[in-house]
């Protein structure tokens, strides 16, 4: 079952500890480490990490420091043994919370021995007799028991795909190089195509750039529910990790020229298939751009990319900072997708979503702003935000507060207005948090328009009125208002990447539109043609 060979739980089910021991939390009274700073190990270093609110700004550091005492704590099964059995939520935390550097340093095997020993313990834990009382003390101690057990399961369906039971989209997705070497090894020596589409490295899921691992992985699943070969696929999918390389070579520096999308970009064209991509000059290639700079940043994307289905967040790339608007969307063709919300986001959202008549806020929007972001000096719709609406009745807007994901779910009406880019991600917290949106960002394009009423959930106005918004919104009446928020509940599964609605997500509706778009693709000849001879 794993690196151990924790074949059984037999050595385990025989020790039947307790409630008082699971939970003790005394390293230096299990393991003599020798080191007396180590006293309060779980309580000093694990105990604020178990909530495992991991997102695009954890630092791959704090995963290998977790990776260190993975070793140290899984070292023989008799160390496992005393230590899970002392502080099983401390063990769970440490092993969690390495994976990512695990799959990332040491590769996905590796990872997923990890992860099989990570499994053997909440399934012993559910074994207990009095499996019940060990979380509740647990909790009670500060441990976040639901977090850890959501990740867990969260870590297996990433790391251990399923494959669908019903063939919906015939897509080809183009295979990875094989390779038995870490992530991090190939990025060091250039390979970086081999790296990002090899591996999925579990560093890539997290953060508003998750998609690029999660569509990755959904169109394999497609395919192999399918069991698509070039010759019959409607559809060819391109792994694209653009803007994932892009935040790894920020924590790790393995290009010192930070080119490192654009050579991964260069690479991927050259290995696509002369014959599936001529067949009908790429326009049945599909490419994903996570991030609203992309595809613009890729020098020389735009001839090569012409008839190619993008998946993408904005319809225009932009930067107020650096790089002036460039069209890179079409309506024919591409689509735009939803910023991936994290899973224990998307569950803190959803939790703190009350009925209307509990909402006693009329307005809010916490976040960046000229205030307290240098970088969004030149946002000027947020600081117009906080001269026309701070301090008003009923209103609750600036910078960042401590639980503003239950503030959200006291608002009627959540304000999503534009960053340095016209797309943000308030937009889809709003929805899931059961908040009416109101768009202060006149470029953004909203993604499945084909199949949403979007004026039917949330409000679209211009930035050059937010003088006007406030009275505009208190004048709305209540029955309108209320209907409003029964659309925005019943919607919001579309932006959840982790939707349990089996036929609601953004993966419903990307599967729902490609259809479509094969359904009416025009007919392509070729490149030449001649009668044959003969």
């Amino acid at each position: 079952m794993s690196r151990l060979g924790l074949h059984s739980w037999i050595w385990w089910s025989q020790l039947l500890p307790g409630v008082s021991l699971w939970t003790q939390c005394a390293l230096n009274e299990v393991l003599d480490l020798g080191h007396e700073e180590l006293d309060r190990f779980w309580q000093d270093y694990v105990l604020d990490w178990s909530s495992l609110h991991i997102d695009s700004g954890a630092s791959l550091e704090d995963a290998r420091f977790f990776m260190k005492w993975t070793y140290i704590l899984t070292q023989t099964e008799e160390v496992l043994k005393s230590v899970a059995s002392d502080c099983l939520f401390g063990v769970l935390t440490v092993l969690l919370q390495s994976l990512p550097a695990i799959d990332y340093e040491k590769g996905r095997s590796e990872a997923l021995e990890v992860l099989e020993i990570t499994e053997d313990l909440v399934a012993i834990l559910d074994e207990q007799p009095d499996s019940s009382e060990i979380r509740s003390v647990a909790s009670a101690a500060g441990w976040d028991v639901e977090a850890l057990l959501r990740t867990a399961k969260l870590y297996g369906r990433v790391l251990r795909p399923r494959r669908p039971e019903t063939c919906r989209l015939k897509v080809y997705v183009y295979p990875a190089p094989k390779t038995r070497t870490a992530t991090r090894s190939l990025l060091h020596d250039g390979n970086y195509l081999n790296a990002m589409s090899a591996g999925m490295p579990l560093q890539c899921l997290f953060g508003m750039y998750g998609t690029e691992l999660l569509f990755h992985q959904w169109f394999l699943q497609e395919a192999a529910a399918c069991e698509s070969t070039p010759e019959d696929a409607d559809l060819f999918y391109v792994p694209s990790y653009f803007k994932c390389i892009e935040v790894l070579n920020y924590f790790d520096h393995f290009d010192s020229e930070e080119t490192e999308a654009s050579k991964l970009f260069n690479k991927t064209l050259k290995e696509l298939d002369a014959g599936s991509w001529q067949r009908r000059g790429g326009a049945d290639h599909i490419f994903l751009f996570s991030w609203g700079r992309h595809p613009c940043r890729i020098p020389a994307w735009r001839e090569p990319l012409q008839s190619v289905i993008q998946l993408q967040v904005e319809d225009h790339c932009e930067d107020l900072n650096y790089q002036s608007p460039e069209a890179s969307f079409s309506r024919w063709k591409d689509l735009i997708i939803p910023g991936h919300v994290d899973q224990w986001r998307v569950e803190a959202l959803r939790k703190a979503n009350r009925p209307m008549k509990s909402r006693d806020v009329l307005v809010a929007f916490h976040g960046r702003s000229a205030e307290n972001t240098e970088s969004y000096g030149n946002v000027t719709i947020r600081t117009k935000i906080m001269r026309y609406l701070q301090g008003l009745p009923g209103v609750s807007v600036g910078g960042f507060v401590e639980e503003y994901h239950k503030l959200m779910g006291r608002s009627r009406f959540c304000l999503a207005p534009r960053g340095i880019t016209p797309w943000t991600i308030h937009l889809f917290v709003a929805m899931l948090a059961g908040c009416i949106p109101v768009i202060l960002s006149d470029d953004l394009e909203a993604p499945f328009q084909d199949l949403l009423d979007w004026s039917s959930f949330s409000i679209k106005w211009p930035t050059e009125r937010v003088q006007d918004l406030y009275e505009y919104l208190k004048s709305l009446p209540v029955d309108l208002v209320s209907e409003m928020k029964t659309a925005v509940d019943r919607n919001s599964c579309w932006f959840d990447y982790y939707s349990p609605e089996p036929n609601c997500g953004p993966f419903t509706a990307v599967n729902l539109l490609l259809q479509k778009r094969v359904a009416q693709r025009p007919s392509f000849a070729g490149h030449f043609w001649a009668p044959l001879v003969g």
